[in-house]
């Protein structure tokens, strides 16, 4: 029997009276409706699909990190520091810290022991059945970017990985079900991952989620020509990556057809918090990692949204990211930057 994805207009409750085995089912809300995950034959398929209560089938995509460990450069001296994101992005160390406001990051969770989160307030949710901690590293390197340009504000961990650093889309399902129906506890949702292919419905319900007021910020991808969703998503707000001198990198995806990506940042030879017991990257002094990737150029502007919430509060998710656009710095002749390179400076006190 086949696993998939069913999308529904409504509770997908209704999907237990037909022929089909209901292993899990997800909510997100009388605006967008619920979806399950089945197992059936494939030839009952159309039967299911022929419901009118039903919007999409879809396989259960594999889900991964926007990490790209090949692209690590041997040199020791190459790597981009914190002080190097706030140099390539304006980025001033100052009052807007993010306070009284919470970033999520969907992804392998926390290691909260780590001094980067001296202070700051984590809270852990997991849909994996892992419990807490981070077995990857891939959640604490996120997190540790945008906590260390938003010292203050609140994390929330919010895990999808399990300890083999992959996932499955019902896996993702459940992250968005908490995501749609927990709005008033988070501001921001950072989102370093992706599938190497569209899915229809997860870009629907990623677009329902920001007409509810959430501000969000996704990996463009890291597979050049080709990425998946959620950057996918119409009102996704993606992020290429591009180094510390200010070119793309060589592995950031576009779509242009998708609008993605939207602005770039840092994201190449990144210094990341390296969680305890764990091996993702190349090893530097300290519990630091070397690492790329359009996972974290991606919380680089996530941390930047939240300081951009304390300067203008209160601003929808639509205006956040033509604020950015509209005060990016284009890369001359260079299409995969989106708008261009991510300039805080100029989206907070110059927004057009």
């Amino acid at each position: 029997m086949n696993e998939r994805i069913v999308f529904a207009r409504e509770s997908a409750t209704f999907l237990e009276e037909i022929e089909c085995d209901v292993i899990e089912t997800y909510y997100f809300g009388d605006s967008i409706g619920g979806a399950a995950l089945i197992a059936c034959e494939p030839d009952h398929e159309s039967a299911i699909m022929d419901d009118d209560r039903v919007v999409g089938i879809e396989r259960n995509l594999l889900i991964e990190p926007c990490l790209e460990p090949e692209h690590v450069s041997e040199d020791p001296d190459a790597v981009a520091t914190i002080e190097d994101v706030r140099h390539v992005h304006d980025v001033p160390d100052d009052d807007a810290t993010g306070e009284g406001l919470t970033v999520v990051a969907m992804d392998s969770g926390i290691d909260p022991k780590h001094p980067v989160f001296e202070n700051v307030t984590i809270e852990q949710v997991d849909v994996t059945g892992a419990g807490e901690g981070d077995a990857v590293g891939h959640g604490t390197g996120v997190l540790g970017q945008v906590t260390r340009l938003a010292p203050k504000a609140d994390l929330i961990a919010l895990r999808i990985f399990g300890s083999d650093g992959r996932t499955k889309n019902s896996v993702i399902m459940r992250a968005y079900e908490w995501l749609h129906n927990n709005t008033e506890k988070y501001d921001i949702v950072n989102m370093s991952w992706g599938s190497r292919e569209r899915s229809k419905q997860t870009d629907r319900v990623h677009n329902e989620l920001i007409t509810k007021g959430v501000r969000d910020v996704v990996a463009a991808g890291n597979s050049g020509k080709k990425a998946g969703s959620p950057a996918t998503a119409a009102r996704a707000f993606s992020i290429a990556a591009c180094t510390e001198e200010g070119t793309i990198a060589e592995f950031s995806s576009y779509n242009p057809n998708r609008d993605n990506p939207d602005v770039a940042a840092i994201g190449k030879d990144n210094r990341l918090a390296q969680a305890s017991g764990t091996t993702m990257g190349t090893a530097l002094d300290g519990p630091w990692v070397k690492a790329s990737g359009t996972s974290f150029s991606a919380p680089e502007v996530a941390g930047m949204v939240a300081k951009y919430l304390s300067v203008h509060p209160d601003t929808p998710p639509a205006k956040i990211m033509n604020d950015f656009e509209t005060a990016a710095r284009d890369i001359p002749d260079q299409p995969r930057d989106g708008s261009g390179i991510a300039d805080y400076e100029g989206t907070t006190t110059d927004p057009r």
